[in-house]
């Protein structure tokens, strides 16, 4: 028996390298964020992360990471190095675009980045839940339809951002970053509109655990566009009702059950699944694996806010101010911290590199 394979079963079937990883992956994070202020690290440094992370997830969750096909071929590290430098060259053309076609060149502000973080959430409910159709229809060459689900998902983000989003309570409060000329006057509050969404998303990504079981259940085999409706409809009002008991019925501060409940979900659940190579529970089948998954989904969510709540401190100075009184600031540094750097390190830790080198180091002790 080999040293790893020693360390594997005394992890309870945990792979050990997924410990380390994630060790690897929050050490990456901390050089990111750490040789920047708070406001720069707020205002560019977690933008430019937001602005890559659509092409992560096309790389990755739509190409398992294996597209372009020349890229596909390479082994590590070169792989995960054209993948990252895709990524980065992608990320700064929409960097450019977003920041003067939808922020007007006025630089970083609320609507800039709500922006962003829509355009996050519309890719990946365009590859899950919809399967990247329409985009199917025009092709099926599986490079072909990534790259316009991507550009598709950039416009269905901005169709729902400008139809959905105020900042108005922003102009009138004299926020320093209003700027009336890019506020698309939507139905909602700037909040109130990303919180919903920020929770549906969440939905979406906790589904993974179960493999989307309760979705295909629910669909019963449909076929897009139906499958994408039923399972819409579905998340919708799932999301709502999540929103309601927490906000609601528990009375938890909206911006703060955001961002300890949907967001560091999602956060956990890489974590747990992506991490830990979806080695936890294969034993079991759905849907008691997506319930074990998710109890300690809950348990990692709990624990990487306290993580995070103290790394802003950590990185400020101090603890920062928390609710509508303290502008979010807490809240924001959290959300930033985790969903703008820590999410798309995560992407390029374990998709476009494979965990190397620790993968790689285990694969040699395991085979001498």
């Amino acid at each position: 028996m080999t040293d790893s394979t020693q360390a594997k079963k005394s992890l309870g079937g945990v792979p050990a390298e997924g410990l380390l990883s994630i060790l690897l992956v929050l050490g990456i994070s901390a050089a990111c964020i750490a040789p920047f202020n708070h406001d720069t690290f707020i205002n560019l440094v977690s933008l430019a992360f937001l602005a890559a992370t659509p092409t992560m997830a096309i790389l990755g969750i739509l190409w398992d990471n294996n597209k372009p096909d020349a890229v596909g071929q390479l082994s590590q590290p070169a792989k995960g190095l054209a993948l990252t430098g895709i990524t980065i060259l992608l990320g700064a053309v929409v960097f450019t675009l977003v920041m003067y076609l939808v922020g007007g060149g006025h630089g970083s502000t609320p609507m800039v980045t709500q922006y962003f973080i829509m355009s996050v959430v519309v890719v990946i409910w365009m590859v899950s839940i919809w399967q990247c159709w329409p985009m199917t229809l025009l092709s099926k060459d599986p490079l072909t339809v990534g790259v316009l689900t991507l550009i598709y998902a950039y416009l269905v983000a901005y169709v729902l951002w400008t139809i959905f989003f105020d900042y108005s309570i922003l102009g009138q409060m004299g926020h320093p970053d209003y700027y009336e000329d890019i506020d698309p006057k939507g139905l909602f509050g700037l909040w109130t509109a990303a919180i919903f969404f920020v929770t549906a998303v969440g939905i979406i990504v906790v589904h993974f655990l179960f493999d989307l079981w309760p979705i295909d259940k629910l669909t019963r085999g449909a076929k897009q566009p139906f499958r994408g409706l039923i399972a819409t409809i579905y998340i919708l009002a799932l999301a709502w009702l999540v929103q309601t008991i927490f906000i609601g019925a528990l009375g938890m501060e909206p911006v703060e059950y955001m961002v300890r409940v949907p967001v560091c979900m999602m956060f956990g659940t890489f974590l747990v699944s992506n991490m830990m190579q979806f080695s936890l529970f294969s034993d079991h089948q759905q849907p008691i694996k997506g319930l074990l998954l998710l109890v300690c989904v809950v348990i990692a969510a709990m624990l990487v806010y306290e993580l995070y709540r103290w790394a802003s401190m950590l990185h400020t100075g101090g603890e920062l101010a928390t609710g509508p009184g303290g502008g979010f600031a807490q809240e924001t540094w959290i959300a930033s911290a985790m969903l703008g750097v820590t999410f798309p390190v995560i992407f390029i830790v374990s998709g476009f590199f494979g965990f190397w080198p620790i993968q790689r180091n285990n694969d040699q002790s395991i085979a001498d």
